[in-house]
C-alpha cells in the first residue's frame, strides 16, 4: 500500500516554484523532493506523538461539514492586539473532539474594491447585530473549517455576549465572499482534538514546540506543538476551495509530482466511467445523484459533467499504490439539486492513468 499526502500547497506558497527554477530541477527530482520532505514531515510529527492520519479532518474537504468565516469588529475592540482578545473568547467554544484548521486575517482590499466588499459583506453576513460599517478594514475574520451544524450554533451563540462579534460568513458552498477570502487570509494553526500544530522559525529546530501566535491554547487545555514553516506550509496548510486562477496551475501539477514522474495536464485528459461502474453508482449512490439531479445522465453526459468540473478545484487525498501502479487522487465537485435548487457537493475518487491520459472515475459520493 501507498502512504497518502492529504494535501500539498503549492498555492498559496511559491516555495516549490522556487525550487524547481533554481534547482533546474526535473519531473523525477521533484517527484523525490516532495516524498523526502513528506517523509522528514512524517517524522517529525511522530516525534511528537503527532499521528498524520488524524490531522485528515482537518486538511481535505468534507461534503458533509461546513465551513464558516466568523466576522469581527476591531474597531469596538481597544487593543492593537486585536487578536487576543478574539481569541480569548474563540477558543473554549471550539469542540476539543474534533480536527480543524483555522486560518484568519483582516478584511483587506484596495479602495477601488471599497464598494464591491461592501455590499459583498452585506449580502452574505449572517448576524442579528446592528453592523456599524465604516470601512472594510475595520474587520477581522477567523475561517474554520470541518464544523458540524452543532459546532457552528455553539460557537456562534457562545459569541453572542462578546460585543465585537459581528456574525458569520457560511463559506460552505462556493461563493464570491468564499473565493475573495481564499486569497486574503493566512494559515494559522491545525487543532487536531487537544493538541494545537503552528510554524515557527526555519532557524529554530523542529524539537522545540513554541506557541508562536501567543493566544491562550495552553490556558484552554490545549497542547501546543510547532515545526519549521516550511513543512507546515507545504504539508499542513488547508486550501480552501476555488477555481484553479490563470496563473495558479502548478498547484494541480506539483500535486501530481507528489504521487508521479508523469505530470500531463488533466484538464486534457478523457474521462472514464466503466459499464460496472456506472451501474454501482446507480444502484449503491442513488441518493446522492438523485439529490445532484445527475441520476438520469448517460454515461458520456456524466463523463462530461465530471471533466467539466477539473479544474473548478484542486486536488487532494493524493495516493500512489505502489503494489497496483495505481495513482489517484479526489476532488470535490459542486452542483445544484435538481428540485430546490440548494447547492450539493460531491466527493469524486479518481485514478490517473497518465500513459492514456484518462482519469477513471473510481468512486463518487
Amino acid at each position: 500500500m501507498g502512504e497518502t499526502i492529504f494535501t500539498l500547497d503549492a498555492r498559496d506558497n511559491i516555495y516549490l516554484d522556487v525550487v524547481k527554477d533554481y534547482f533546474k530541477l526535473d519531473e523525477d527530482r521533484i517527484h523525490h523532493e516532495i516524498n523526502g520532505t513528506f517523509q522528514e514531515l512524517l517524522s517529525i510529527l511522530n516525534s511528537k506523538k503527532i499521528n498524520y492520519q488524524d490531522l485528515k479532518g482537518a486538511l481535505i474537504p468534507h461534503s458533509d461539514r461546513r465551513e464558516i468565516a466568523f466576522v469581527f469588529d476591531t474597531l469596538q475592540i481597544k487593543s492593537a492586539w486585536y487578536g487576543l482578545p478574539v481569541f480569548s473568547n474563540l477558543i473554549p467554544l471550539l469542540d476539543k473532539k474534533s480536527s480543524n484548521s483555522i486560518l484568519c486575517g483582516d478584511y483587506i482590499g484596495k479602495d477601488q474594491q471599497a464598494e464591491k466588499l461592501h455590499s459583498v459583506f452585506f449580502e452574505h453576513i449572517n448576524s442579528n447585530k446592528q453592523i456599524e460599517y465604516k470601512h472594510h478594514t475595520q474587520f477581522f475574520i477567523v475561517y474554520i473549517n470541518n464544523l458540524t451544524d452543532t459546532m457552528v450554533d455553539n460557537i456562534n451563540s457562545g459569541l453572542t455576549t462578546f460585543s465585537p462579534y459581528v456574525g458569520f460568513f457560511d463559506l460552505t458552498y462556493s461563493s464570491f465572499i468564499k473565493t475573495y477570502l481564499s486569497t486574503i487570509l493566512v494559515h494559522l494553526v491545525v487543532k487536531c482534538k487537544t493538541t494545537i500544530i503552528s510554524k515557527h522559525e526555519p532557524d529554530r529546530s523542529n524539537d522545540e514546540d513554541v506557541n508562536m501566535h501567543g493566544y491562550p491554547f495552553e490556558e484552554n487545555g490545549y497542547k501546543c506543538k510547532s515545526l519549521q514553516e516550511m513543512y507546515f506550509m507545504l504539508f499542513l496548510s488547508y486550501k480552501i476551495e476555488r477555481k484553479v486562477f490563470e496563473g495558479f496551475e502548478s498547484d494541480t501539477s506539483f500535486s501530481l509530482n507528489a504521487i508521479s514522474k508523469n505530470v500531463l495536464d488533466i484538464t486534457d485528459f478523457s474521462l472514464l466511467i466503466e459499464e460496472d461502474k456506472f451501474g454501482y453508482l446507480l444502484r449503491a449512490k442513488e441518493a446522492n445523484l438523485k439529490r445532484a439531479g445527475i441520476i438520469n445522465l448517460t454515461i458520456s453526459e456524466l463523463e462530461q459533467f465530471v471533466k467539466n468540473e477539473i479544474s473548478n478545484n484542486y486536488i487532494y487525498n493524493l495516493t500512489f499504490l505502489k503494489e497496483f501502479g495505481t495513482v489517484k487522487f479526489n476532488i470535490m465537485i459542486e452542483t445544484k439539486t435538481k428540485d430546490t435548487k440548494e447547492s450539493i457537493r460531491l466527493n469524486v475518487a479518481l485514478e490517473y492513468k497518465a500513459a492514456d491520459k484518462t482519469l477513471r472515475l473510481i468512486t463518487m459520493y
